[in-house]
Formats: structure tokens, C-alpha cells, sequence
């Protein structure tokens, strides 16, 4: 479902199954493979929907609502809406929920002319040589360009997660993996994650998800502050910039208070603190007001690249600070329309 992400894929920390914004409380971690006919298909953020009519024991069937990537992690890879065709026949293979009796997170797609599309970005084949989808087809060409974009140069414009052959994706370092240092308390709040729910109403992760999700993400220069917008969720953070304000005083919220400063021309560093959303990955760990984040971006000195290093602290959710760093690249992207539509549930 929803997988700098400081983690995460699918979503940002942990590569666990399945990725994205469900915990694995929610799913089985063995993968189930059943076939019948496709009734619907929602192209939406933050994840696409497939329904999937599947004739069971006795003669009835069932609808499975099966929940797959993003549009963006799945597109870059070459999955666009115009493969899938509403009434046909097609076999599936995912998780299946361990809390829902009718929900599904789908990982592959095999279509009636035998080939197979991997809709979640870690997919892996299962039945076809005849492959579109994964992380390993990534190409640096742009999904949605913005056509008004200046192509300007330096540190303030989109940049967008490389393709797998220019840098392993979301490489962890200096720092054993997140899921090694996080505590009992962390798992046991992690457990309390909704992520029907979450999706269903369009709502909108705070950091450090927010900001670490693998698409597009942008610089904007206000002066005396900074914007770094996020396409994912398309939410915009404020980085105040050389401000004297204590933020111990300073409400909590989602995305916190984030105080930035120059430590040279190519180098930006982002200290936040005061962030009340309760998750540190969706789906995985909770994380508790304490928690503070340590950003420092670099612009390359060819200006091609954009090199962060992320920390956080969090006392009560972590055993020591959890490192991500990672690679932006300039692909001429823009922050594409979060078009995201109310799920109203009879359940």
C-alpha cells in the first residue's frame, strides 16, 4: 500500500512484507495466488485499487479488494492504467489480511496474454518471463513533467529518487537496521496503525514519513524560510532559516517545527523537533514526542545530485539514533496533483 525516505519504502524504514502503510500485524507473510475476473480498478493516491470477483467453495463468490502501489513507484517502471482491462480474467498473487476477511495486498498480476506486471515497487516474478514492473526497470526518465518548470540549476528545485543502477536504493549506513533498534514499546504502537482507515480518508502522514517518501520531492526558497514540498502526499513543510525561536515553546504538530541553517553554500541542515504524529513508519514503528530529526542535504559540486544523511533520536522508541542517506537526482520533474478521493465504508 501504501511502502529521503528515511525508511522506508514502501515505506521508508523497514523492508519488510508486506511494504507500505500497513503493518504486518495486518497481513500474512506467505503469499497466496488466486484467479478470477476484475470488476473495478481505482487509479488513486495514495494507492491503487484492484477488486477482484473470485468464485469460491459452493458456487458464491467474493470480492477482494486488493490494495498495490503507488502510481508513481509502479509507473516509473513502466505500469500505466491502460494494461488492465475491466472483465477480464487474471490470476493475482499477494498477502492476504489477517485482519479483514476481503482485503489483499497485491504484489503481481498476471494478464490473459501471459504477461505479468509487478504492482508494488519490490515486487518479485513469480510466472512470466515476459515482465513490466520492479524496482530493478526504473529509468531515469521523468513520470510528469512540469512544463512551466525554469530548468534553473542549484539547490532549489525538484529532485527525484535514481533509478537502481545510479544508487542502490535507500541504502542504509552507518546504523544497523532500523528494526534491530527499535523497542518493545515502538512494535506495540506500530500495532495500532489503521491503514484502511488512513487511506480511506485521504489523510496525511506527518514527518518523518512525509518527507522520505521515494518520489519527487522540492526546494523552494521564501527568504527568511524554506518550503520542501513532498509529491507524495503533496504536503509542504516550513523550515524556518536563521530564526532565534525557541522551539520548546512551540505547539506539536504533525510535521513539527523545523529550524534550517547554512553550514555552506551547498549545504543545508534542518533540525526539527515537536512532531506529534505517533508513527515514525506507517505501519511499522510508533514513535514518541520526543523524537528529534537531524537533516543535512548537500548539493554535488557538479549540481547534478542531492546527497542527505537523516538521524533520529528517539528515547523511547529507539535503542540508538537510525541513519538514512541517500541520492536525489534532477530528472525535470514536477510535484504532480494529489487526487486523492474519500473512501465512504459501510463497515
Amino acid at each position: 500500500m501504501s511502502r529521503f525516505v528515511l525508511i522506508l519504502i514502501a515505506a521508508f524504514f523497514l523492508p519488510i512484507v508486506p511494504q507500505a502503510h500497513h503493518s504486518t500485524t495486518h497481513f500474512s507473510p506467505d503469499f497466496t495466488e488466486m484467479e478470477g475476473t476484475l470488476v473495478d480498478l481505482r487509479w488513486r493516491n495514495p494507492h491503487i485499487y484492484f477488486f477482484l470477483e473470485v468464485e469460491e467453495e459452493g458456487g458464491s463468490t467474493r470480492i477482494w479488494e486488493m490494495e498495490a502501489g503507488t502510481i508513481y513507484m509502479i509507473g516509473r517502471a513502466g505500469v500505466t492504467r491502460d494494461m488492465f482491462t475491466v472483465g477480464d480474467r487474471v490470476r493475482v498473487a499477494g498477502n492476504m489480511s489477517t485482519v479483514y476477511d476481503d482485503k489483499f495486498w497485491l504484489t503481481n498480476v498476471l494478464l490473459p496474454e501471459g504477461r505479468e506486471v509487478l504492482v508494488v515497487a519490490n515486487g518479485r516474478p513469480r510466472w512470466s518471463d515476459e515482465l513490466v514492473g520492479g524496482r530493478n526497470q526504473w529509468t531515469n526518465v521523468a513520470l510528469h513533467t512540469d512544463e512551466d518548470r525554469e530548468q534553473e540549476g542549484g539547490f532549489f528545485r525538484v529532485w527525484s529518487p535514481p533509478s537502481s543502477d545510479v544508487v542502490p536504493f535507500l541504502p542504509l549506513t552507518e546504523a544497523p537496521s532500523l528494526r534491530e533498534i527499535v523497542t518493545t514499546a515502538a512494535i506495540e504502537a506500530g500495532k495500532s496503525w489503521d491503514a484502511y482507515a488512513f487511506d480511506d480518508a485521504c489523510s496525511l502522514p506527518g514527518l518523518p514519513r512525509v518527507n522520505f517518501g521515494p518520489h519527487p520531492h522540492q526546494f523552494v526558497d521564501e527568504g527568511d524560510r524554506i518550503l520542501l514540498r513532498s509529491d507524495e502526499f503533496n504536503v509542504t513543510r516550513t523550515i524556518h532559516m536563521n530564526t532565534d525561536i525557541n522551539p520548546d515553546g512551540q505547539p506539536y504538530s504533525d510535521l513539527g517545527f523545523s529550524i534550517g541553517y547554512w553550514e555552506n553554500d551547498s549545504t543545508l541542515v534542518v533540525d526539527t523537533s515537536r512532531v506529534s504524529f505517533p508513527y515514525m513508519a506507517l505501519g511499522a514503528i510508533g514513535q514518541s514526542r520526543q523524537m528529534i530529526m537531524h537533516e543535512v542535504y548537500t548539493l554535488s559540486s557538479d549540481e547534478t545530485q542531492m546527497h542527505y544523511e537523516v538521524t533520529i533520536r528517539d528515547p523511547v522508541m529507539l535503542t540508538e539514533p537510525f541513519i538514512q542517506t541517500g541520492i536525489w537526482i534532477d530528472l525535470g520533474e514536477g510535484i504532480g496533483e494529489y487526487d486523492c478521493v474519500v473512501v465512504e465504508r459501510n463497515d
